[in-house]
């Protein structure tokens, strides 16, 4: 401790045990109440020396307390442990992380939908890398190459932005088997009835969602048109819908696709391309108003698988149901 700065201590000195603190430059202060309870510095190194703590690692906000807590082991005539200390946590702004910076608890990124093993390895990068480049690490890859001597000594920033990229990473990682059960949990939450539906059917929906969330979370709206009847987005009518020859579009392509005996994604994709040269038209200015009349808005799975797994009566349905506000 340095007098012209009291709580300095370098994280070097203290995990080797080398620093001297003295009482004169750290001053007197309360280990007991008036009430006869211990304060926080007195009561914490009771604990550290009953359960044989060696090594004590905290944020930097309690460099002033390990100076306290190293007098008081001493003063008992005990071997303080050694102390490190990480750099703090801040938010984008670079204030001081709190609840405005995002989810306070683990229990409310799970019901985000962040996997447990992509929030491990985010936090582990906080203040701490293995190198510049590797950022994916799996918990025994993290306890394998840990070392105090990766800490950094700069304030980590929590990006939620990051974090969520993380969190995607890790959902495209795994298998549909392993990402339709996570699904699934988000699914029964909606009141959706997943139990009515196939498990290949509900793997093929995992599918070709696995590239577009990027929280377990985000599938729910995602799919909500596969398993509740269609809700049309005012703004997806009147942008898409609304628009001049949008009824002979659906129309034509409701009578292509009636033709069909197998509804397969591949048939699917055929006739419609097919269909689009026929009308002279941009692939675009044809798929959109199927997408918007099955699934009610501009954002969906991909259109032909989506077709697909709707079926073939489900999306003629839709088809006229969506030919009927264009008409109004």
């Amino acid at each position: 401790v340095q007098p012209d700065k009291p709580y300095l201590i370098s994280y070097k000195d203290m995990i080797k045990g080398e620093i001297e603190i003295s009482s004169e430059v750290v001053g007197d202060f309360v280990i007991v109440r008036s009430n006869g309870v211990p304060t926080y510095n007195f009561a914490v190194i009771i604990d550290d020396l009953s359960m044989k703590i060696s090594h004590v690692l905290r944020g930097e906000d309690h460099i002033t307390n390990t100076a306290k807590q190293v007098l008081l082991t001493k003063a008992l005539k005990e071997k303080p442990p050694a102390y490190g200390h990480f750099p703090m946590i801040l938010g984008k702004d670079r204030s001081k992380l709190s609840k405005r910076h995002g989810a306070t608890s683990v229990a409310e990124y799970r019901d985000l939908g962040y996997l447990a093993p992509a929030l491990v390895n985010y936090l582990a990068l906080l203040g701490w890398s293995l190198d510049e480049k590797t950022t994916i690490m799996s918990i025994d890859e993290l306890i394998n190459h840990f070392s105090l001597k990766r800490v950094s000594k700069s304030a980590a920033i929590f990006d939620l932005d990051k974090l969520k990229w993380l969190n995607g990473v890790y959902i495209r990682s795994k298998s549909v088997n392993q990402l339709r059960v996570e699904f699934e949990k988000f699914w029964h939450q909606a009141g959706y009835q997943v139990k009515k539906r196939d498990t290949d059917w509900l793997n093929k929906l995992t599918e070709i969602c696995q590239e577009r969330v990027e929280l377990l979370a985000e599938v729910v709206p995602l799919t909500d048109f596969f398993f509740l009847p269609v809700k049309y987005d005012p703004k997806a009518v009147d942008k898409i819908l609304k628009k001049e020859g949008v009824k002979k579009i659906i129309e034509t392509v409701k009578t292509q696709l009636a033709k069909l005996n197998d509804f397969s994604k591949e048939n699917i994709e055929t006739t419609l391309r097919q269909l689009a040269k026929k009308l002279d038209e941009k692939p675009k200015k044809v798929f959109q108003p199927i997408r918007v009349a099955v699934s009610g808005k501009t954002v969906s799975p991909p259109l032909f698988e989506t077709l697909a797994l709707l079926g073939k009566e489900t999306t003629i349905r839709r088809l006229d149901k969506a030919k009927e506000i264009v008409a109004s």
